[in-house]
């Protein structure tokens, strides 16, 4: 009976592909090599970067600007990198028309996917070639793939690429372009869930891994592969780096440097929470949709969903808890008590006490919008204490029966973790 069942449903996923038709748009590629042949032509710096805007970004698709959007890429880049690496876009040139032959086998894995997911939305796939900053994204119901990965096949040359880039891509040939979609594709139905912490994030890609590997039933990529292989060595490392946000690399969307040496393993910790609720789910359904629908900016829901999964071993709540208590505090102003209604505006210095040493590397100095408050006149950074507790500011002239302020981001502890709270210094001067 369960086999019947199954044929029922390929056939009927068969059926829905035929009727469907993905929109593959792959302009971009031809407008790129129209580009890339004339910049190669001239020698004149300013003529390359003209020719650029004009015969491949200012014709680009609504694909290629969005992939610019999403990966901040620059006009002069794509010079760039069309004068270091001509082996390789030439190597490239002719195969646009590969994409074309995995149409058909993601338009029965959609098929399939709305099979378990009927609220399925439809999305484009766009293949803008960047310049090495992404392989797939997604902005709205955009799918957004970089073509100078998804060309690539082990005949190409990669010796001209950078060293991190040719790693990049050896790591993951051949690239699964039917999975990689429907990866993406689950991202465009989810609700937002970037900028938050790192366990957010790594349900947000989990989900989308285990969703397109249980519809497309392919093997699981290598980053799952190799949790599942050490799944204790994965998850105490990633309850160490867990309450240091500078940790994320570690884990998501780029070369992993601590002992691990795998990438994207937050893909893992991801998968795994979503693998055991479907697990447990008695109507399959209705737990994809659940894992799809998850609302990443409902606190109280999110944390009832992670805890439920029992994967972590402590709680979403206990692990917010030793996040702030590791955090970094503001022990005091040295010059006046915060908030005060009476310093002097004959003030010059404005130093700040932290509760333990700081790192160096980093600083962020916001004006507090609060109404009536003034912006408070820095005229330079004195710097660091000796053992880098203290912070010295050096201010211009301030004005009497005036509020100012300003608000610290940024500043992180010594190890370079665990940045401070954001953290606002208000005072008001005398009248003289």
């Amino acid at each position: 009976m369960k086999k019947k069942l199954g044929f029922i449903v390929l056939l009927t996923s068969f059926a829905w592909a035929q009727e469907a038709t993905i929109p593959f748009v792959t302009n971009d590629i031809t407008h790129f090599y129209e580009a890339y042949d004339q910049v190669l032509q001239t020698t004149d710096s300013l003529k390359r970067i003209q020719l650029v805007n004009a015969l491949y970004l200012n014709k680009g698709s609504d694909g290629l600007k969005a992939m610019r959007e999403a990966r901040n890429y620059k006009d002069y880049e794509f010079v760039e990198a069309m004068l270091s690496y001509p082996k390789f876009w030439n190597a490239l040139r002719n195969k646009a028309q590969e994409v074309d032959k995995s149409k058909l086998q993601l338009e029965n894995y959609i098929a399939r996917l709305k099979e378990y997911y009927p609220q399925l939305k439809p999305s484009t796939v766009y293949f803008p070639v960047g310049v090495f900053r992404s392989a797939g994204t997604y902005r709205e119901n955009k799918i957004l793939l970089g073509a100078e990965f998804f060309l690539v096949d082990a005949t190409t040359p990669l010796e001209e690429l950078p060293p991190n880039i040719q790693a990049g891509i050896s790591q993951n040939l051949p690239f699964n372009l039917p999975v990689t979609v429907l990866h993406e594709w689950v991202h465009t139905q989810q609700k937002p869930w970037e900028n938050k912490s790192i366990i957010h994030l790594s349900v947000a890609e989990g989900v989308a891994e285990f969703i397109a590997t249980l519809v497309s039933q392919t093997p699981v990529s290598k980053p799952v592969f190799f949790g599942k292989q050490n799944p204790a060595k994965v998850l105490n490392q990633y309850m160490i780096e867990i309450f240091r946000d500078d940790d994320v690399w570690n884990w998501l969307w780029n070369e992993n440097h601590n002992s691990l040496q795998q990438r994207d393993l937050a893909y893992y910790i991801g998968y795994e929470m979503s693998e055991r609720y479907y697990n447990k789910a008695d109507d399959k359904k209705k737990a994809i949709q659940e894992l799809i629908e998850l609302d990443y900016n409902n606190p109280v829901q999110f944390a009832q969903w992670v805890d439920s999964t029992g994967f972590l071993p402590l709680t979403v709540k206990e692990i917010g808890d030793k996040y702030e208590s590791l955090r970094p505090t503001i022990k005091r102003i040295m010059e006046f008590k915060n908030g005060s209604l009476k310093v002097s505006p004959k003030l010059k210095t404005l130093t700040i006490e932290f509760s333990e040493p700081m790192s160096q590397c980093c600083r962020n100095l916001d004006t507090d919008t609060t109404a009536g408050v003034q912006q408070l006149p820095i005229k330079s950074f004195k710097g660091w204490s000796k053992n880098n507790t203290l912070f010295t500011i050096e201010l211009q002239d301030l004005k009497p029966n005036t509020t100012y302020g300003l608000t610290l981001l940024n500043f992180v502890k010594e190890d370079g973790g665990n940045p401070l709270a954001p953290y606002t210094i208000r005072f008001k001067t005398k009248s003289n």
